[in-house]
């Protein structure tokens, strides 16, 4: 008579091997994902930052409407056409914390805001036909607005191309 052999429980060799190629795979798959990943939140928190704006630019205008006068304002601005004109620019740190005037009635130097720390340029157009066209017996500055970003990356000493940016834009209302 032959002796059985008893099986005892447990994995082969095959079995280990195959299991931990798996592994090996998925966990390759997840590395090769993470730098996208990064990208792709950082540019979601740029947008969402980018969406808070419009109040900080509301108060920058009011700022500027406020010490250089409404109507000077207003001249600042150009009227929209294709392709957009240079205008009116304000600037924005990375965090949103505070938009000032690059050019038209800037703050003192000591509260400006870096090249280098100008990530978000905002543009700001008013509108070339009734009804929304800026007139000087009005109560009301309607404005067409860009917000593009990144304008200067953390390190560079020029812009980053308009076609290179994300942008935004939006409609504002500024009263006397």
């Amino acid at each position: 008579m032959r002796a059985r052999r008893r099986q005892t429980p447990g994995f082969s060799l095959v079995e280990v091997i195959i299991a931990v190629g798996i592994f090996a795979v998925a966990v390759a798959v997840v590395l090769a994902l993470l730098p996208s990943l990064a990208r792709q939140a950082a540019a979601s928190t740029d947008s969402l930052t980018a969406g808070r704006l419009p109040d900080g630019i509301r108060l920058e205008l009011q700022r500027l409407a406020a010490t250089g006068g409404f109507n000077n304002l207003a001249g600042q601005t150009t009227p929209m056409a294709s392709p957009l004109p240079a205008t009116l620019m304000l600037a924005a740190p990375r965090d949103a914390t505070r938009v000032q005037s690059l050019g038209y009635l800037p703050p003192t130097a000591a509260d400006q805001i870096t090249p280098d720390q100008r990530f978000f340029l905002i543009e700001a157009w008013t509108f070339n036909s009734a009804p929304l066209a800026f007139d000087t017996a009005a109560a009301v500055l309607p404005l067409h607005v860009r917000v593009s970003w990144p304008y200067y990356t953390p390190g560079s000493t020029t812009p980053t191309p308009l076609a290179d940016r994300e942008q935004v834009t939006f409609n504002l209302a500024l009263n006397r």
